[in-house]
């Protein structure tokens, strides 16, 4: 889609890891940490880039099934670093769930954003009300709102916690654009997930914009798509 100013937006609606929040450097930077303090590699054989590899894979699967309400935010916790040592062949819960309490404690205290985060806000804000709509953990999100220094500008933080729905559900989009105060034409999302972020607001009649590297560009009227912050500067 060629670069024009989208018109009649009023507020512009936030995803946060992976938008903005940057979750693969902050995670694998708090993962290499705790797999050095514990040893794990000389214990198990198992070097960071595997274990990583791994946690990704069995990390991104959980969270699917949670979105989609199949398990419960304990399941996820409880399992996600057990079942990345069990698949590397080191069956060990106790290690399992320590490394899962370390990381809850530390991650969010990760401050890296990715590249233009902060130029991007700096530029939407005098111009739009900001939010930010994330299915993260009301715990952690707040936290790492705060410490990357980015929750001063924002209106709301709308977290799928505290609201009882999770994107990619109408209800949530509905609930945040009611708070908002704002009419549903003139709400847009952005975010990397096409599922959860930009399939959710299209469905609730937001228009979106998909901020992904994919080359081949969807063909949608109301879907706008970057693949760096800066961009927004051409179409808001």
């Amino acid at each position: 889609m060629s670069a024009k100013k989208i018109a009649g937006i009023k507020d512009v609606f936030f995803d946060l890891d992976h938008t903005l929040w940057d979750f693969e450097k902050n995670s694998e930077s708090v993962i290499e940490s705790l797999l050095v303090t514990y040893d794990v590699e000389r214990l198990y054989n198992i070097t960071a880039e595997q274990f990583i590899k791994k946690y990704k894979k069995i990390n991104k699967k959980l969270w699917h099934l949670y979105s989609h309400k199949k398990i419960t935010k304990e399941e996820l916790r409880n399992s996600r670093f057990t079942k990345t040592l069990e698949k590397l062949g080191a069956k060990n819960k106790e290690l399992g769930l320590l490394l899962e309490k370390e990381y809850i404690a530390k991650s969010p205290y990760q401050t890296a954003l990715l590249e233009g985060t902060n130029e991007i806000l700096d530029y939407l804000k005098p111009k739009y009300r900001l939010h930010i709509l994330t299915n993260g953990f009301k715990e952690v999100q707040h936290i790492k709102l705060h410490e990357s220094g980015i929750k001063k500008h924002f209106n709301n933080i709308f977290i799928s916690e505290e609201m009882g729905f999770q994107k990619p559900d109408k209800e949530i989009f509905e609930a945040a654009r009611k708070t908002a105060k704002v009419d549903t034409d003139a709400c847009i999302m952005i975010g990397d997930s096409f599922e959860n972020d930009i399939a959710g607001a299209l469905n609730a009649g937001w228009k979106a914009i998909y901020f992904s590297s994919r080359k081949k560009r969807m063909k949608n009227p109301n879907l706008f798509q970057i693949r760096n912050l800066l961009e927004l500067k051409d179409l808001l």
